[in-house]
C-alpha cells in the first residue's frame, strides 16, 4: 500500500527518546526534501557526482536485476531516476515529476563481457498536451480514473526500442502511455488502476511500465559515516535509522524480458552471466567542429550499475567530490573504458573507506592491492579472479561461448540467470549464503550497505566486520516490494 514502511527493532522505547527520534527523522527528511527545491541533497547517496546535481530528471539512483519471482524464465531489470519526490496532494497538484523529454533512458546488457552493450532497451519520452490552449493545471478538475480521462490534461508518451550491438533498432512500443505523477487521492483515487493500465506487453514476450513509484532503496543511514569519515553514529544504538527515502517517490522504468533475450547466443543455461547498467543521455553538439548543419548528438550524462560505487571506492558524495573528478568522469564513461581510467582502477585496488575506518577506529585496513574489491566491481565473483569467496558465481568467464580474450574489467551489476530464486532471503545476501542476492544482481529488498561495508573490510576471507554496523533502536525502511510484476509499491500520496 502507498505510504507504508516497515519498522524493526525494540518495541518499547524509553520515554525520553520518542521526541529525539521524531526530530531526527524530521531533520533527515528535510535534508532529502531540500533537493526538490535547491537542486542538491546528500540523503541516501542518491546523488553520486557533482554532474548530476543540477539535472534531477537524469539522475539515475539505482539499478536492479533479478530473476522474476513470479516467472523464473524471465529476468526483471529496473532503473530508478529522479529521486527525492515529495508525495502529491490536491494542495500541491502543480508539483510534477515527469521523465525528461528529448533524453534517452537506457538499460544495457553485456553478455560476452567486453564492457560494451549487446542489447540496449531505450526509452524516449514526449509530452502530449491536451489542455485547451495548452494552459492550466496538468491534472483536474475532475478525478482521473483512466489514462484516457480528459482530466489528465498532459500525458507522457514513450517509444521503447531494442538496440543490438550490430546497430539494428527494433521498435517494441510506440506512443505507450506512462503512469503519471500521483497528485493525491482526491484527483487520483485509484492510482493502482492507472498503473495497471500503463503496463504494456512486449512482442516476443515480456512487459514493461514507466511509472512513479515509492522509493524502494533500503539503506542503513547510520553507516554513511563509515564511508566518509570512518565512524558510524554519531551515537550508535541510540539514534533511529530514520530513512528519509521511505517517505519519498522516484520514477521507475521496469522491464521484464525472457532470459534468452539477454543471454549470449540466446542460451542462458550455457551462458548464464549477464552484466547490467543504465544510462541517460541528452542531446548536445560537438563543439570540436563547426555547428552549421550539425545534427544533434546524444551525450551520456548519467550512469549507474553497482550501487554505492562513489561511496565504496572514493568515500565521496556531494560536498566531498570535486567537479570534473573521477565520479563525474564515471558518469560519462562506457564500462568498456573503465580499465583505462587510472583513478578509477587505482580506487578499486585500494578503496578509501577502510583507511578512514582504520584512522577513526583503529581497525587495520586490509592490505592493498585489493583484488577482491576490483573483482566485486569489475569482474564478478569468480574462484580465480581475485574474489575471496572461493567459488564461481557471476563472472563472464562462466559463459561457455564467451571469448576470454575479449573479456575486460568493467564496472557492471552482474547477474547469474541460473541462480535459483531464494525462498528465504538473508539480510547480508551472498555473505550469508543467499546466492541470489547482492552482489549477484540486486533485488528490490536487498539492503546493500551491510554486505558492502563488510566486503570493504576484507570479508569473506578476513575476520567479520559485522560489529562495525550499528544496531538502531528503530529502523524505518521502505515497505518490502511485491512478489508480482511490476513489484514496486505504489507512490506515496496524500489527500
Amino acid at each position: 500500500m502507498p505510504g507504508t514502511f516497515t519498522t524493526s527493532g525494540s518495541s518499547s522505547l524509553p520515554r525520553r527518546r520518542p521526541a529525539v527520534l521524531a526530530a531526527t527523522a524530521l531533520a533527515l527528511t528535510a535534508a532529502a526534501l531540500a533537493g526538490q527545491f535547491t537542486g542538491t541533497s546528500e540523503a541516501g547517496g542518491h546523488i553520486d557526482a557533482p554532474s548530476t546535481v543540477l539535472d534531477s530528471p537524469t539522475d539515475l539512483t539505482d539499478v536492479y536485476a533479478f530473476t522474476s519471482p513470479d516467472d523464473t524464465e524471465m529476468v526483471t531489470l529496473i532503473a530508478n531516476v529522479r529521486p527525492f519526490q515529495v508525495p502529491g496532494t490536491a494542495a500541491n497538484a502543480l508539483v510534477d515529476f515527469p521523465f525528461a523529454t528529448g533524453a534517452r533512458y537506457e538499460i544495457h546488457t553485456d553478455a560476452d563481457g567486453d564492457g560494451a552493450s549487446d542489447t540496449t532497451y531505450r526509452w524516449t519520452f514526449r509530452d502530449e498536451d491536451r489542455r485547451p490552449f495548452g494552459a492550466g493545471p496538468k491534472v483536474g478538475p475532475l478525478p482521473v480514473s483512466s489514462l484516457d480521462d480528459r482530466s489528465l490534461g498532459v500525458r507522457q508518451k514513450y517509444t521503447l526500442e531494442k538496440v543490438t550491438a550490430g546497430g539494428s533498432v527494433q521498435t517494441l512500443l510506440k506512443d505507450a502511455i506512462a503512469s503519471p505523477t500521483h497528485t493525491g487521492r482526491a484527483l487520483m483515487p485509484d492510482y493502482g488502476a492507472l498503473r495497471k493500465q500503463a503496463i504494456r506487453q512486449l512482442p516476443g514476450g515480456g512487459r514493461t511500465v514507466a511509472t512513479q513509484a515509492a522509493e524502494s532503496f533500503k539503506v542503513d543511514t547510520q553507516v554513511f559515516g563509515l564511508y566518509t569519515v570512518g565512524t558510524s553514529g554519531p551515537v550508535p544504538g541510540w539514534l533511529p535509522d530514520a530513512q528519509p527515502l521511505s517517505a519519498l517517490n522516484v520514477n521507475s522504468l521496469v522491464l521484464q524480458v525472457p532470459k534468452s533475450e539477454v543471454a549470449l547466443n540466446g542460451d542462458p543455461k550455457r551462458n548464464p552471466v549477464v552484466g547490467v547498467w543504465a544510462s541517460v543521455s541528452r542531446q548536445g553538439a560537438n563543439l570540436e567542429r563547426g555547428l552549421a548543419e550539425q545534427a544533434p548528438v546524444f551525450r551520456q550524462v548519467s550512469r549507474q550499475g553497482t550501487p554505492h560505487m562513489a561511496f565504496a571506492l572514493f568515500g565521496s558524495t556531494i560536498g566531498l567530490a570535486e567537479p570534473g573528478g573521477p565520479e563525474d568522469r564515471y558518469q560519462a564513461r562506457l564500462p568498456k573504458d573503465d580499465h583505462l581510467e587510472g583513478d578509477f582502477l587505482a580506487a578499486t585496488l585500494d578503496p578509501v573507506p577502510p583507511h578512514r575506518i582504520e584512522k577513526a577506529q583503529g581497525r587495520k585496513a586490509p592490505a592493498a592491492p585489493r583484488h577482491d574489491i576490483q573483482a566485486l566491481f569489475m569482474k564478478g565473483i569468480g574462484k580465480d579472479n581475485g574474489a575471496m569467496f572461493g567459488f564461481d558465481l557471476n563472472t563472464h568467464t562462466m559463459n561457455a561461448d564467451a571469448d576470454p580474450k575479449r573479456i575486460v574489467p568493467a564496472e557492471q551489476l552482474r547477474l547469474n540467470l541460473q541462480t535459483p530464486v531464494t525462498s528465504g532471503p538473508k539480510s547480508h545476501r551472498v555473505l550469508d549464503g543467499d546466492l541470489q542476492g547482492f552482489p549477484n544482481g540486486r533485488r528490490l529488498n536487498d539492503n546493500i550497505d551491510g554486505p558492502l561495508i563488510r566486503m570493504l573490510e576484507g570479508e569473506p576471507a578476513g575476520p567479520s566486520a559485522a560489529g562495525l554496523l550499528p544496531k538502531p533502536v528503530v529502523s524505518l525502511e521502505p515497505a518490502d516490494a511485491q512478489s508480482v510484476f511490476p513489484y514496486l509499491n505504489l507512490p506515496h500520496a496524500g489527500p
